[in-house]
């Protein structure tokens, strides 16, 4: 029995090999595509088989990537991605059962998009993790990125949105990629789904959203884990005195197409938990669902108040904010009070997890930025301050993000805006260990111009078939090593 390998994290496949299979390879065809990093092949056998394909890098034999057709038919068609632009490929088609010899093709991929920044990388630390990198690059216009360590770029989307603001991040299988966001907002930045062969739209909000075209949507838009989708979008709110800009955020159930929870933040000045301010009064940058004791709970990032706060879905009342001049107590590992300064100082990209919360400080009063994550108590309302991270001289007033990996690794995507923090500075992204502060490795963009929102990371596995970040992928090589050397 042979179980086999596909490309974009489609998991393990099953065929049944029979002993007097004698199907041979009729004809390989390999078909381009628009894009610099995939190709896909036709393959026609002499009889019905199970095929595979393992395309090897002719500069580098470590990188071999491996897609398999497991049902048995006399026709595949096998897509392929997670390649390097510009690169030569010597990809060797097999019927996979049979015991006949396999096809060899040249596969020439595309050259890259000439827009995309140049990417500096480091590693510091063995114990850095081969995860890919997901992020945005706003330059010329709006891209999506997904990276490897050495920073070879292995899949890249163009989006309308207009601004850095991009939430980015890959689910797995039929779900694929992500995004929604941007600044300054617009109906364009609504969440959206999209395969990762052939970047296409797979899902838009837009079916649930009456008012999108008019709706502006800004900074974040997610798919959660429940399968829903998540917006945050911009509405004029009214205070006692003025007319300022607060938030919305709407839940989106794609398989009916109908919004099941819709949260404006007029209810939360009209109920007194936020104060009406000039223009954008608050910045609301990043929300989540979470559960808390089963029930869910919005959560949203205000920028300047300095403050996270928890809503109850269902209610749609207030529970806490976390900040200066909020609910909790705030103190350090051995529970000694610490001063409001130790809270986060507009925070971005945030992540929620459990009673954790991953943030990214800009440090506005502080003067330097930095990664913390904190302990929140909703018994005593009592917040530790688990730990933080920065490097001299890191201090960006705008962006930034963080993301747990694995092993309480954490990927800190830090955003350089020119008017906005240290002249001279890149857009940045590291992996740290929190537990002793190292960092394991560090990407850039090359220039100055360049710009990234957040950072997140996808596992090897999951996302391509590639064996050189991949050992279940070698492996799997290795099973079929008779086949393909015959």
């Amino acid at each position: 029995m042979l179980f086999g390998w596909t490309s974009c994290g489609g998991g393990a496949l099953v065929s049944t090999c029979d002993d007097g299979t004698r199907a041979g390879v009729a004809s390989v065809e390999v078909v381009p595509s628009f894009e610099a990093h995939e190709t896909s092949f036709e393959v026609t056998l002499t009889s019905p088989d199970a095929v595979a394909v393992a395309c090897t890098h002719t500069d580098d034999p470590d990188e071999v990537h491996l897609v398999e057709s497991p049902m048995p038919s006399e026709v595949h068609t096998l897509q392929l991605t997670g390649l390097r632009a510009s690169s030569t490929y010597d990809c060797r088609v097999v019927a996979t059962c049979s015991r006949r010899s396999p096809e060899d093709v040249v596969v020439q991929t595309r050259e890259p998009d000439p827009l995309l920044p140049g990417i500096e990388v480091q590693t510091f630390d063995p114990r850095a993790g081969r995860e890919y990198v997901l992020t945005n690059h706003n330059g010329a216009s709006q891209r999506l990125l997904v990276f490897d360590r050495e920073g070879h770029v292995r899949w890249r989307a163009q989006v309308p949105a207009s601004g850095p603001s991009i939430e980015f991040h890959y689910h797995g299988g039929e779900d694929g990629f992500v995004w929604g966001g941007g600044w300054p907002p617009n109906s364009a930045n609504r969440p959206r789904r999209l395969s990762v062969f052939g970047a296409e739209e797979r899902y838009d909000t837009a079916a649930a959203l009456g008012d999108w075209s008019s709706s502006p949507f800004h900074h974040d838009g997610k798919l959660l884990s429940d399968g829903r989708f998540l917006t945050l979008e911009e509405v004029d709110n009214v205070g006692p005195t003025t007319t300022f800009r607060g938030f919305r955020v709407r839940r989106v159930d794609p398989v009916t197409a109908t919004v099941d929870f819709d949260y404006d933040s007029q209810r939360a000045v009209d109920e007194g938990h936020l104060p009406e301010g000039p223009d954008d009064a608050w910045h609301a940058n990043w929300v989540d669902v979470d559960p808390v004791d089963g029930e869910d709970v919005l959560f949203v990032s205000l920028c300047f108040l300095s403050q996270t706060v928890a809503i109850d879905v269902e209610t749609g009342a207030w529970r806490w904010r976390f900040g200066p001049g909020g609910d909790f107590t705030l103190v350090d590992l051995e529970g000694v009070p610490l001063p409001d300064e130790a809270y986060p100082q507009c925070q971005h990209g945030l992540q929620k997890r459990g009673d954790r919360l991953l943030v990214y400080d800009n440090g506005w009063q502080r003067g330097h930025s930095r990664a913390a994550e904190y302990a929140l108590d909703e018994g005593s309302m009592t917040a530790t301050l688990l730990w933080t991270w920065t490097e001299p001289e890191w201090f960006e007033r705008s962006l930034g993000s963080v993301d747990w990996l694995a092993d309480e690794r954490v990927l800190v995507g830090m955003g350089h805006l020119g008017w906005a923090g240290i002249e001279g500075d890149h857009s940045t992204i590291v992996e740290i260990d929190p537990t002793d502060g190292a960092k394991l490795w560090e990407a850039r963009y090359a220039t100055t111009q360049d710009l990234l929102y957040r950072a997140s990371a996808a596992d090897p596995c999951a996302l391509f078939s590639n064996a050189a970040y991949c050992d279940a992928v070698r492996a799997r090589l290795d099973d079929l090593a008779a086949v393909l050397d015959r």
